[in-house]
């Protein structure tokens, strides 16, 4: 009992701070503006700082759970874990977006040189060259006649990321649903491989 208690003492005063952290990128992200460099400086550092928290609250939970025997209380850590953890994440898509965004504005337009021909008789157009967007996912409502596409868009891009754990998944997930599908959004199973999507045909 004596472990259990040291790390939740731990994981108390993680929480606390991870709360504080959350209150704090809120106020920002209100009154960000992306061409001020002072406010990108700051979201960067706000990244990091939500990376290492996730880190840590992560591995007190695990030891936390490894010696919890009720099962009641284990799935209620489990939930409030949950809940810490869905906060961060969905700051650090929200900071991702952001910092992404603005690296998109400002990646140039290129056109490659104009070949004119010596007697002037045809000149090509230039062709103009931009970089492609990120995948687009489309947010889906509950229309099943676009279901087949979000399903696969989403599959592709998401689901099938081996890079993103099961938390980061379902933050991406609910940021594409909205209208009545989104009132019926689950608690995401965190000790699954993969997120069921099946609730949502």
């Amino acid at each position: 009992m004596e472990a259990i208690e040291t790390f939740k003492s731990k994981r108390k005063v993680v929480r606390t701070a991870s709360t504080k952290l959350v209150n704090q990128i809120t106020l920002l992200l209100e009154s960000y503006e992306i061409k001020k460099e002072k406010d990108r400086k700051k979201l960067s550092e706000y990244l990091l700082n939500v990376e290492d928290k996730l880190k840590e609250l992560k591995t007190l939970n695990k030891e936390i759970e490894e010696l919890i025997t009720d099962k009641a209380v284990f799935e209620a850590d489990i939930e409030t874990s949950f809940e810490y953890e869905e906060k961060l994440n969905d700051l650090k898509f929200q900071i991702k977006s952001k910092i992404d965004n603005f690296k998109i504005e400002q990646q140039p337009v290129t056109a490659p040189p104009v070949n004119i021909p010596a007697n002037n008789a045809e000149t090509k157009r230039p062709a103009t060259s931009i970089s492609l967007p990120k995948l687009r996912i489309p947010t889906f409502s509950g229309d099943a006649s676009t279901f087949l596409e979000f399903i696969n868009s989403f599959s592709n891009a998401i689901d099938s990321n081996e890079s993103l754990n099961n938390v980061e998944k379902f933050i991406y997930l609910k940021s594409f649903l909205s209208g009545e599908v989104i009132k019926a959004f689950p608690v995401s199973p965190l000790r699954k491989k993969t997120i069921n999507l099946a609730w949502i045909c």
